[in-house]
């Protein structure tokens, strides 16, 4: 491909850019192999923009799709994250805090919302798979299996309950209520 066809394309790749037509411009660099250096500055005007307005997930992932530098991709994604804290969404804030590398601290910190916030609305299933999932304190799987073992043993799930017990290694009477009530 010419030099003129490579500028021609990233200029259209510019144009799309700013239109906030992300997807528009994916393809154009897909299409005529762009390198992502010869975009850098369409891109850093886009994730400059987002950061202006606010939208701080599209920020992180242009930065992160075309190689900008880490420091910019780690600020929008921290911010993204912080608000998916503030808006109590723990669940979803250590999933990109994990996908976008940011700190084991905030990874951590978002589960453990995640997982107390799963533990008071009476989810415990779903709090012992982000228990499992983020590597949580065993007290804190332990926790939630034990409620998940007692919520399963009162509805009369004594099967479910007894896998409870034995994937969790709960203590031995556990196990043994649980197949007392099955056979």
């Amino acid at each position: 491909m010419t030099d003129s066809n490579l500028a021609e394309a990233a200029r259209q790749f510019a144009v799309k850019m700013n239109l906030g037509a992300y997807q528009e411009a994916a393809k154009i660099k897909s299409d005529f192999g762009l390198p992502n250096d010869m975009l850098i500055e369409a891109v850093r005007k886009a994730y400059d923009a987002n950061m202006k307005k606010g939208d701080y997930s599209m920020a992180a992932d242009l930065a992160k799709k075309y190689d900008l530098p880490a420091n910019l991709r780690l600020e929008a994604a921290e911010r993204s994250f912080n608000r998916k804290i503030d808006s109590e969404f723990y669940r979803a804030a250590a999933d990109y805090a994990k996908e976008y590398g940011l700190s084991q601290d905030m990874v951590r910190q978002a589960a453990v919302q995640a997982f107390n916030k799963s533990m008071s609305f009476g989810l415990v299933k779903n709090a012992a798979e982000i228990a499992e999932e983020f590597e949580l304190p065993q007290e804190m799987m332990m926790q939630a299996a034990m409620k998940s073992y007692e919520l399963h043993m009162q509805s009369g799930l004594y099967r479910k309950a007894l896998k409870i017990a034995q994937k969790y290694k709960l203590p031995p009477e556990m196990v043994q209520a649980a197949e007392k009530k099955i056979s």
